[in-house]
Parts: structure tokens; sequence; C-alpha cells
């Protein structure tokens, strides 16, 4: 009896705090949706990726975010808007971490990011791939039995076209310690996205300085609705590295993010 009693007990607290973590967060949903909107912008396949499939009628599909920076165009660093100049702007000691002799750990901070969409960035890199394949492809044509020129215009063929067809057009561009003082620099909300992240440091030792890398967003996924989800069961995946298909766009999205910078759907279109 007293072990049926125990369990009773113990049921029914796992059963209220089942209750009260739903109400906590169904309330959190209800005021991020209900103030303002703090950021509202129409993404794409290319942007909002979804799972490999979704054709199962009762699992949750959530869709992810997928965005990039601007060292990634080139794999260096020295394009990185973090860099040490902005990371004590946004209050890291960078002078304890640059010029600790040990393995010091460095630290990680919350932070808000700006994301552009379909912006200056983007351009950059279509013109930048652009550029590489005009330059491989005179270096093939001079001489195409030369099997590594073949190679790198075939490289740089594929690259372009997947700027055009398959990459992200987000970039981070920009992060601060407040939302006003970014909305203010970056009024457009259809093409900048403000969202919270984690920041974090990384020493170079050779060039003696430090740079900052985008550790995470806090939400990279945002939930497809049940009553969308028949619009998109049909449609697989982009890999953005190998989709070198002339594909059009698929879908468009319409997402807006609350005053608690948590993004959800409020309209879903399919491009046939």
């Amino acid at each position: 009896m007293k072990i049926f009693k125990l369990s009773s007990k113990l049921f029914a607290s796992a059963f209220a705090l089942l209750v009260i973590t739903n109400v906590v967060i169904l309330l959190g949903v209800y005021i991020n949706r209900s103030s303002e909107t703090t950021s509202e912008v129409t993404l794409t396949q290319r942007e909002l990726q979804p799972p490999s499939s979704i054709r199962k009628e009762n699992n949750s599909v959530s869709l992810r975010l997928i965005y990039r920076t601007a060292n990634n165009l080139n794999r260096s660093h020295q394009d990185n808007f973090l860099n040490i100049d902005k990371l004590k702007e946004l209050g890291f000691d960078t002078d304890k971490y640059l010029y600790s002799k040990d393995g010091t750990r460095t630290p990680t901070k919350e932070l808000f990011i700006v994301l552009e969409n379909d912006g200056e960035l983007y351009k950059k890199s279509l013109k930048s791939a652009e550029a590489a394949l005009m330059e491989k492809e005179a270096l093939y044509n001079a001489n195409k039995d030369d099997k590594k020129k073949q190679g790198d215009y075939k490289n740089a063929k594929n690259n372009f076209t997947r700027e055009q067809i398959s990459q992200s057009r987000l970039f981070a561009i920009d992060a601060g310690l407040e939302y006003e003082g970014l909305r203010q620099k970056y009024p457009n909300k259809a093409n900048y996205l403000i969202v919270k992240g984690v920041v974090g440091l990384v020493k170079y030792y050779k060039e003696k300085t430090l740079y900052g890398y985008i550790q995470r967003l806090n939400v990279q996924t945002v939930h497809l609705p049940y009553k969308f989800k028949y619009l998109l069961k049909d449609i697989e995946p982009i890999n953005s590295h190998n989709n070198t298909r002339n594909t059009s766009l698929q879908y468009k999205i319409e997402v807006k993010y609350g005053s608690r910078y948590e993004p959800f759907i409020t309209s879903v279109k399919r491009i046939y």
C-alpha cells in the first residue's frame, strides 16, 4: 500500500510538472507573438531547409535556418566583422585573453546578431564566384589538355551555379549588445533580421590577435505549422554543396520574429 501511495504521489508530481512546463511554454509563445514584431522576412528553401523527409503525417516538422558569414567566402578571417576592435565594443576583455600565456579558456557571450537577407554581401559573393569562373575558364581555354585546369574550371562553374540557385543568401554582418541600437542602424525589418546568438573567441597566436565567431543562434530551427505541412511534403532538401542542377525556387515562407526574438511562420507559398 505504501508503495502504491508513493507511486501515486510521484505520478501526480510528474503530471503537475508536465502541466506547468507546457503552460510556461505556451505563455512564452503567446508573449512572443502578441507583442511587436522585431523582424519580418520572406525566405526560400535556400535559407529555410526542410529535413530529409516530411511525408509522415504525425511527426512534427522544423525547418533549419541556414546563414553564412563573410569570412566563409574566401576561407579567411580577414573579412570577419568580429575583429578585435568589435570584440572590445561588445564587452569582451580582449587583453586578458590576448596576452595570457596559459591556455585560458576563451569566453562566450549572448548577443544580438544581424542577418542580412539577399543584400550586398550576397551580391559580392555572387560576383566573386563569377569572377573566379571567368578566370578559370580563360586558363582552361588556353590549354584544354591540362587536367588540373579542366578540374579547376569545372569546380568554379559548379560553385557559381550553387551561388545562383542553392546557397543561402542570409549573411551575418554585425552584432551588438542591444536590439534598439542595431534596429536604428538597420531599420528595414524585411532585409535585416536581428536575432539572438552566442559569440565566442578564437586566438591566433601567429598574428597575435583575436577574432570572434558565431558559435550558434539561440533559435536556428522554425516549427512548420501543421496546416502548411502538405505544401512541402514532396519537396526534397537542397544540398547546397552538391546541388548544381538548374532548379527554380520551390517555396517562399514568411517568417516573423516576436518580442522574444523567436521565429514563427505565418505563410507558406509553393512555387510551381
